[in-house]
């Protein structure tokens, strides 16, 4: 199981970095703007769950490797973007990119998020929930909120409710089975997301 959280956990730092990194990009900010929200992307929405958890200090910290992994993807999507090696073809892409690496981001750290609330305190199953959205979707409205925008899990298509689902499939596996719990959980959260890109749904809003 630890093997297998490190892998979600480095999963969705690098995807999260993506996403970050393509909203600096596409808000024309320098490298450091770039970086900056690639970092609060990637590590922001796990320093919240430790946190919370009080592991203290968080694991962003004790480990260099999430941070060098966020500020290498940075400079390779930076260096891409920078050198034009993207056709204009490609760049009209970048929200599907965009959008892939964030979905990624979710569905892997719902279940970083849920396995550490499930692991801790497993007594408190909206605890595990909890920290599973923390994860998924803190980073993102610090980065939507230092890029002056509306943050995404707000207005856009349903965005928080695949996490919750994804969080409460695990809890409800990991009952019987923890380690099928992981990538059952990562498929739901990525589907459900997916499908609402893809159908364009959305919560219900004043009209």
């Amino acid at each position: 199981m630890t093997i297998l959280w490190i892998f979600f956990e480095v999963a969705g730092t690098i995807a999260f970095a993506i996403s970050g990194a393509l909203v600096g990009i596409s808000r024309r900010m320098d490298i450091f703007g770039i970086l900056v929200l690639a970092l609060s992307t990637a590590i922001g929405g796990g320093i919240i769950r430790d946190v919370l958890v009080g592991n203290i200090p968080p694991n962003s910290f004790k480990s260099p490797l999430y941070i060098a992994l966020t500020a290498l993807t940075t400079l390779i999507i930076f260096i891409i973007y920078r050198q034009k090696l993207l056709n204009y073809r490609s760049k009209q892409k970048i929200r599907k990119y965009y959008l892939v690496a964030d979905t990624l981001g979710l569905a892997s750290f719902t279940v970083t998020g849920t396995t550490i609330g499930f692991s801790t305190y497993p007594q408190y199953p909206l605890l595990s929930i909890t920290l599973g959205l923390v994860t998924a979707i803190g980073g993102g409205i610090i980065r939507d909120i230092l890029a002056q925008r509306i943050p995404s899990v707000l207005q856009e298509e349903i965005y928080a409710l695949p996490s919750i689902l994804g969080a409460c499939v695990y809890l409800l596996i990991a009952n019987f089975n923890l380690f099928l719990a992981v990538p059952i959980s990562f498929l739901a959260v990525f589907i459900i997301r997916i499908i609402g890109i893809y159908y364009r749904l959305n919560l219900p809003k004043v009209n």
